[in-house]
C-alpha cells in the first residue's frame, strides 16, 4: 500500500510538471562572437633601464576588435499575462590567448535576471550595462565599424562600455509613440557606507523612422574599484599594466559623472550620427602629490561625427572625427584629435572581414606624465584607445581582422 501511494504521488508530480511545461513556453540560446585581427601601431612608448623612453612600432594580435569576443546564454519563459522571465549570462575573453577579462571573472559582461511585460516595461537585477551607455553608444563609430581602438580617449565617457554596473536594478519603459526612458541604480553593498561604489544612470530615447535622439546622465563612485576591476583586474585604456603608461591612475577617482546627448539620421544608404559628452573625474589620483594627496579633478568634453555608407548589402565604409578636450581644474587644456577610417565586408550573415585605420594627434598643454622626468612634468603623448601610449604627440594604428558570430 505504501509503495502504491509513493507511485501515485510521483505520477501526480510528473503530471503537474507536464502541465506547467505545457503552459509555460521557455527557451535558452547559446550565442557568441569570435573576433581576431592583426594590429600595426607606431610609436608605442618603451621605458629603458636608465629611465629614458623611446617609441617603437609594434605588430600584435588583438582579439575582440570589431566587437568583443564573447559567449553567452540567454533565455526566456512565458509565465502568462503578457509577462516573461528573462536572463542573460555573458562572458568576454581574449581571442589571442583565451584568458578571461577582469581577473578571471566568469560572467564579466552580463549576469542578470528579470521580468518583462509589453505594457509595463522591463525590470532586471544583477550585473549589467546602463541605459545612458546603451542609448548614446549607438551613435559612436567604435560600436559599429571602427573597433574598440576607435573609441573616445580612454573611453572615459563609457560610450564603448568600458564598464558595467554590479549589484544593480535596471528599468526600461515600453515605447510611447517612439519615446522610451530607462534608469539604473547600483547598490554599493558596503556595510556602514551606503555611498561607496554606488552609482545610477538615466536616459531617454526617441526613435521614429530614420531619426533617433538620446540624452542621459551617469554617475558612479570609486569607478576603478566598483566597475573597472581594481588595480589588478583592470586592462582598459588607462591600465597600469604597462609600468611606463602615461595615463596610469587617471580613472582611479572618487567619482565619475557623465552627461551627454546624441542623434542619428539615415539618408537612404548614408547614416550620419553626432554625439557629445561631458565627463568629470573627481579627485583623480593621477594628479596626487604631497601637497594634494587626494588628487585633483579633471573634465573631458568629447564630440564625434560618425558617418557610414552602405555601398552594397555586403559592403560598408565609415569615417569618423573625434574631438577630445581635457582640462584639469586650475590647468590648461589638452586637445586630442582623432580620425577613424574603416570598412567591413560580410562574407555571410555571420562572418565579416574588416580593415580600420586610426590616427590621433595631441596638442595644447599636454596630459601625459613623462616617466623619465622626476618633476612630474606633462607632455603631449597620443594614445589610441586600448594601445600603449605613444612616445610622441602622434600615433597611427592599422588593423585587419575577421569576426564570426554564432
Amino acid at each position: 500500500m505504501a509503495d502504491l501511494l509513493v507511485k501515485r504521488a510521483a505520477l501526480a508530480l510528473v503530471s503537474c510538471g507536464l502541465a506547467i511545461g505545457a503552459h509555460a513556453q521557455s527557451s535558452v540560446t547559446l550565442y557568441g562572437t569570435v573576433d581576431a585581427g592583426l594590429i600595426y601601431s607606431t610609436n608605442q612608448q618603451v621605458t629603458q633601464p636608465d629611465g629614458s623612453t623611446s617609441g617603437h612600432a609594434n605588430y600584435q594580435l588583438g582579439g575582440g576588435n570589431l566587437v568583443p569576443s564573447r559567449w553567452g546564454l540567454t533565455g526566456s519563459e512565458d509565465i502568462g499575462g503578457g509577462t516573461t522571465v528573462n536572463f542573460t549570462l555573458e562572458n568576454s575573453f581574449f581571442t589571442q590567448n583565451g584568458a578571461l577579462l577582469q581577473g578571471g571573472t566568469l560572467f564579466n559582461r552580463n549576469a542578470w535576471v528579470g521580468l518583462s511585460n509589453g505594457r509595463y516595461g522591463t525590470l532586471t537585477l544583477g550585473r549589467q550595462y546602463d541605459p545612458f551607455s546603451d542609448d548614446l553608444g549607438a551613435y559612436v563609430s567604435s560600436n559599429s565599424w571602427a573597433t574598440l581602438y576607435g573609441s573616445h580617449f580612454g573611453d572615459v565617457d563609457n560610450l564603448n562600455e568600458a564598464f558595467n554596473f554590479n549589484n544593480s536594478l535596471k528599468y526600461l519603459s515600453p515605447s510611447f509613440g517612439g519615446f522610451t526612458i530607462g534608469g539604473l541604480f547600483s547598490l554599493g553593498g558596503v556595510a556602514g557606507d551606503f555611498s561607496r561604489n554606488r552609482g545610477w544612470s538615466v536616459a531617454a530615447n526617441y526613435a521614429h523612422g530614420p531619426l533617433s535622439l538620446s540624452a542621459g546622465y551617469l554617475t558612479l563612485r570609486d569607478p576603478l574599484q566598483a566597475a573597472l576591476g581594481g588595480e589588478s583586474g583592470y586592462i582598459g585604456d588607462f591600465s597600469c599594466a604597462n609600468p611606463g603608461a602615461a595615463f596610469c591612475e587617471l580613472q582611479n577617482a572618487s567619482r565619475v559623472s557623465i552627461y551627454g546627448a546624441g542623434g542619428s539620421y539615415a539618408f537612404d544608404r548614408v547614416t550620419v550620427a553626432l554625439s557629445y559628452t561631458h565627463t568629470r573625474l573627481s579627485q583623480s589620483r593621477y594628479f596626487a602629490s604631497p601637497a594634494a594627496p587626494q588628487g585633483s579633478d579633471i573634465s573631458f568634453d568629447i564630440a564625434e561625427l560618425n558617418t557610414s555608407w552602405t555601398l552594397s548589402p555586403e559592403w560598408q565604409v565609415g569615417f569618423a572625427y573625434i574631438f577630445n578636450d581635457a582640462r584639469p581644474d586650475g590647468g590648461s587644456s589638452t586637445r586630442l584629435h582623432q580620425v577613424n577610417l574603416g570598412t567591413t565586408y560580410s562574407l555571410s550573415k555571420r562572418t565579416a572581414l574588416y580593415a580600420v585605420a586610426i590616427g590621433q594627434k595631441s596638442s595644447g598643454a599636454g596630459l601625459g606624465i613623462d616617466p623619465a622626468d622626476p618633476s612630474g612634468a606633462t607632455r603631449n603623448l597620443a594614445q589610441i584607445p586600448n594601445l600603449v601610449n605613444s612616445d610622441t604627440d602622434r600615433q597611427l594604428a592599422v588593423m585587419v581582422g575577421i569576426r564570426h558570430n554564432f
